[in-house]
C-alpha cells in the first residue's frame, strides 16, 4: 500500500537539441515538468509512509474495506479528505463533538465546495471557507484540515491549496479536546472514500499541512481512478508547514539545472556554498542571487557563457549549454 502512490510516476528523460527560441521554451517546459517530477517524488517518499502510518489515522473508508481503520477520534483539530461525484450535494463528510458542537465538515452547497467550522450549542458561530467546484471531471477530491484556533481552516480541491477569506458569523472560538465521531459521509453514494485524521494541537498533530493533504488526495485520488488530483508547483518550497512560498514557474527549471550541474560539488562537505534543497528564498537571503539582476548574480556569472563580471568557469569540469544559462537568468530576472 505504500509504494501505490510513488510507483505510480515514471520520469521520462528527453535528449534534445537546442537551435532556436522555440526550443528554449522547449527546454523550459522539459525542465519544469523535471522539476515537478522530483519534487513530487520527493514529498511523497518522505511523506506518505507516516502519513499511513500515523496514530493520528483514526478513520478511513476505502472501496470494499468500509472500516479500513475505524478508531475514535480524539482532540481538538481534524483533518478530512474525501473522494466524491463532482454532482454531490449536501454533506460529504462531518465531524464533530455532538450534535451542533465543534463540528468540521466539508459539503457542496449550491453549486460552491465548503469546508465549514461551527458550534450551534450554547455560543454560536459558523465560519468557512468557500470555493466553486471543479470545472471538468466526474469525480473530485476534496481535503480539508481544521485547527483548534478559530479562523484555522486549509482547503483542497483536486491537490490544489485553494486561497480566499474565511466567512464568519458570530464570534468563533477555540475548539475543546474532546472525542468525536463522523456523523455524516454516504459512502457508496456520493462518496467513495474518505480518510480522517484527528489529533491534538498542543503537540502539532492531526492538522495536516498542505503537502501532507496533497499526499492524501493524490493517495484517495489513485485508489478511486480519479485523473485531475495533481501536485500543486505552490508545494515545492512548503517545507511541510503548510504555507510556504509561492512557487516561482522559472525556478523550478533553474533548479533542475542547478540539481544537475552543481550539487555534485557544491554539497555538503563539498565546496561553499552548497546548493542542495536550494530555495528561492534561500538564494536571495544568502546573497547568491540579486531579485532582477542576472550580471549581479554570483551563482549567474561565474558560468560558462554567462555575461557579467568575475571568472567564468563553472559548473568545474563540465559544460552548460546556452540555453541552460538563459534559463538561470531568466529566473533572476523573474524574481520580484
Amino acid at each position: 500500500m505504500k509504494s501505490a502512490l510513488i510507483a505510480g510516476s515514471a520520469a521520462v528523460v528527453l535528449v534534445l537539441g537546442f537551435q532556436n527560441c522555440s526550443d528554449f521554451a522547449l527546454q523550459d517546459q522539459v525542465l519544469y515538468e523535471q522539476g515537478l517530477f522530483e519534487s513530487r517524488e520527493a514529498l511523497d517518499a518522505k511523506t506518505l509512509p507516516a502519513l499511513l502510518e500515523s496514530e493520528e489515522l483514526s478513520l478511513w473508508s476505502k472501496p470494499g474495506q468500509p472500516n479500513f481503520v475505524n478508531k475514535q477520534v480524539w482532540g481538538d483539530q481534524v483533518s478530512i479528505v474525501v473522494a466524491a461525484d463532482r454532482s454531490a450535494t449536501g454533506t460529504l463528510a462531518n465531524v464533530r463533538s455532538g450534535a451542533g458542537v465543534d463540528e468540521s465538515s466539508i459539503s457542496v452547497v449550491a453549486g460552491k465546495i465548503r469546508a465549514t467550522r461551527l458550534n450551534t450549542v450554547g455560543t454560536s458561530y459558523t465560519e468557512y471557507l468557500e470555493v466553486p467546484l471543479p470545472s471538468s471531471g466526474d469525480k473530485m477530491v476534496v481535503a480539508a484540515s481544521f485547527g483548534a484556533k478559530a479562523s484555522d481552516i486549509s482547503l483542497m480541491v483536486n491537490g490544489v491549496v485553494q486561497s480566499g477569506t474565511v466567512q464568519k458569523t458570530g464570534a468563533p472560538f477555540d475548539y475543546s479536546y474532546t472525542l468525536r465521531s463522523l456523523s455524516s459521509a454516504p459512502v457508496g453514494g456520493q462518496v467513495y472514500e474518505y480518510v480522517v485524521y484527528g489529533g491534538d494541537s498542543l503537540y502539532k498533530k492531526g492538522k495536516l499541512t498542505n503537502s501532507e493533504l496533497n499526499v492524501m488526495s493524490r493517495y484517495v485520488a489513485n485508489d478511486n481512478m480519479i485523473a485531475n488530483v495533481i501536485f500543486d508547483p505552490s508545494l515545492i518550497n512548503d517545507g511541510g508547514s503548510g504555507g510556504g512560498d509561492v512557487v516561482n514557474p522559472k525556478f523550478v527549471a533553474a533548479k533542475a539545472i542547478i540539481d544537475a550541474k552543481c550539487i555534485s560539488c557544491h554539497k555538503s562537505g563539498g565546496y561553499d556554498p552548497n546548493f542542495v534543497n536550494i530555495t528561492e528564498s534561500k538564494a536571495v537571503g544568502n546573497g547568491w542571487v540579486v531579485k532582477g539582476s542576472p550580471e549581479a548574480s554570483k551563482l549567474y556569472y561565474r558560468l560558462q557563457g554567462s555575461t557579467g563580471p568575475g571568472t567564468k568557469n563553472m559548473p568545474s569540469g563540465g559544460s552548460i549549454s546556452a540555453a541552460e544559462v538563459q534559463a538561470i537568468a531568466d529566473w533572476i530576472n523573474s524574481i520580484q
